[in-house]
């Protein structure tokens, strides 16, 4: 604990904005870990629960919004049947729409999650210019060059470039993870309610 505060200390006022980035790092992350569950999106036979469900049974207001509310797939197949009842065309437009709101609500916090990734080592290297900076100017402040005391200078400016990209990197790749998994939930969920649209849209 006392070396990390030495180390937050020796790296000067731009650590506490690296801070605040790794601890929102970590909290989107560790939300969207939860949040794109596959069972809280696309579960698994969900559809053919539904179709079986609508096939001995109507299914009435408060089915329908408990199932809407289970997961993405259950709030797209609930509107596949409210719209059954229109053309083809005109029932994929409907779902079409609704299929963007599931996608902003998966995507929600991915863009920051980003943008901290990547202005993370920006802020590092901010504050290494601006250590190098101080060091230099102390410099020619004392009389004659201190070798030492430039290269104490440098190494402290150094620390929020290391801390920059310590935090960018591991922020790339979990954005990049999640990218890709919401890609595939997006895959499960137009494969499933297409195929639900072809057995109620006969």
């Amino acid at each position: 604990m006392k070396l990390m505060s030495e180390f937050i200390t020796a790296g000067g006022i731009f650590m506490w904005p690296l801070l605040a980035c790794s601890v929102l790092i970590i909290a989107f992350s560790i939300e969207r870990a939860w949040f794109l569950q596959k069972r809280l999106i696309c579960p698994d036979g969900l559809s053919n629960q539904l179709r079986n469900l609508i096939q001995t049974q109507n299914i009435d207001n408060k089915q329908a919004e408990e199932i809407s509310n289970l997961s993405s797939l259950g709030f797209l197949l609930i509107n596949c049947l409210k719209y059954k009842k229109l053309p083809r065309e005109n029932l994929e437009s409907k779902i079409e729409e609704k299929a963007a709101e599931v996608q902003y609500s998966l995507e929600r916090n991915l863009t920051m999650l980003g943008t901290i990734a990547t202005i993370s080592p920006l802020i590092g290297l901010l504050g290494t210019v601006v250590g190098m900076i101080t060091a230099f100017t102390g410099l020619t402040e004392t009389s004659g060059a201190n070798p030492d005391l430039l290269a104490a200078g440098i190494s402290q400016a150094l620390i929020t470039t290391a801390f920059g990209l310590l935090i960018a990197v591991p922020g790339l790749v979990l954005h990049k993870y999640f990218e890709h998994k919401i890609k595939y939930l997006l895959i499960n969920l137009q494969k499933e309610v297409s195929d639900f649209i072809d057995i109620i849209n006969k």
